[in-house]
C-alpha cells in the first residue's frame, strides 16, 4: 500500500516539484498551501507523514504541528519540517514541539527521499 504524505508548501514552485518527485517515488502526495488547509484534510484523512514548511500564511508550520500533537487520530502521523531557516534556535524549536526531522532547503531528492524512508519505515 502506498504510503500518504501530505505536503504544505506555501510556495507554488517547490510545492508542485516537490508533488512531482514524491509522486515519482510512488508516494501519495496530497498538498496543500497552509497549516489551516492541511490540518482541515489531515482531520478527514490522517496521513503517514506531514512534509511542512514553517513560514506560511494563515497557520504557521509550528501552530500546525501543535495542533496535530492534539489530536489523537494524528498520533500515528511522522512530521517533517522543511524550511530554508538555518537558525539552530528554529531547528531545536521544532524538535522540542514533537517533529520527527528537519530538512533545510534548497535540498536533493536523494536528502529528501532519505529522510522520508527513515521516518517511515
Amino acid at each position: 500500500m502506498k504510503q500518504t504524505i501530505f505536503l504544505v508548501e506555501d510556495n507554488e514552485h517547490i510545492r508542485e516539484n516537490t508533488v512531482e518527485l514524491l509522486e515519482l517515488s510512488n508516494y501519495t502526495v496530497i498538498p496543500a498551501c497552509n497549516g489551516k488547509e492541511a490540518l482541515d484534510i489531515a482531520l478527514r484523512q490522517a496521513p503517514n507523514l506531514i512534509l511542512c514548511d514553517i513560514q506560511m500564511p494563515e497557520m504557521n508550520g509550528y501552530s500546525l504541528l501543535e495542533h496535530i500533537r492534539q489530536h489523537p487520530a494524528l498520533n500515528e502521523s511522522r512530521f517533517v519540517f522543511f524550511t530554508a531557516s538555518t537558525e539552530k534556535k528554529e531547528i531545536d524549536a521544532g524538535m522540542q514541539m514533537g517533529a520527527d526531522g528537519y530538512i533545510v532547503k534548497p535540498f536533493t531528492g536523494e536528502h529528501l527521499l532519505e529522510v522520508l524512508k527513515k521516518n517511515l519505515g
